[in-house]
């Protein structure tokens, strides 16, 4: 087999722009982050941690602000005679818009349709009774660049601190 020095070239070329593609297509933008972080807030999903940074995830008696708000929800919820699962949402038309951006901060603006996700089947029944409450999204989200990867600042949602 013979290799031409300029079939190498291009083949090491095209292997290093793949690679670069690849490892910036998991890069986290900051609206990503919102939307991401969005979601598992509304959805009460415990992997709405990973989206805070380092200070956002503890108060000042170190103790984890999600364990926090996921124990608010729940003695709402028992007040009210519901289970947790009642005050889970889900997003739908979700849009963002860049405010402000620098490397360190930026501001997001998130927009869309809250609509109450107990389960699949309300949903359905829900939208052909037109029993589905749909309560609107619109809020400024303050991100931070902690460490290369983008985080919800604090005091940013309703989380307790």
């Amino acid at each position: 087999m013979n290799v031409r020095p300029k079939h190498v070239l291009f083949i090491v070329a095209l292997i290093a722009g793949i690679c670069i593609h690849i490892s910036t297509a998991f890069a986290s933008s900051p609206e990503d982050t919102v939307v991401d972080f969005s979601k598992a807030y509304y959805m009460l999903d415990p992997e709405m941690e990973n989206y805070l940074t380092e200070e956002g995830k503890v108060n000042d008696e170190d103790q984890r602000i999600v364990a926090l708000y996921f124990e608010q929800i729940e003695k709402q919820a028992l007040n009210q005679g519901y289970k947790p699962s009642y005050f889970q949402m889900s997003l739908s038309k979700v849009k963002t818009e860049v405010l402000s951006s620098d490397d360190e901060m930026a501001k997001i603006r998130i927009t869309g349709i809250k609509k109450r996700s107990i389960n699949p089947l309300y949903k359905i029944v829900g939208s052909l009774y037109s029993i589905v409450d749909e309560h609107k999204l619109d809020r400024v989200v303050t991100v931070v660049n902690e460490d290369g990867d983008w985080k919800i600042a604090p005091g940013t949602y309703e989380l307790p601190r």
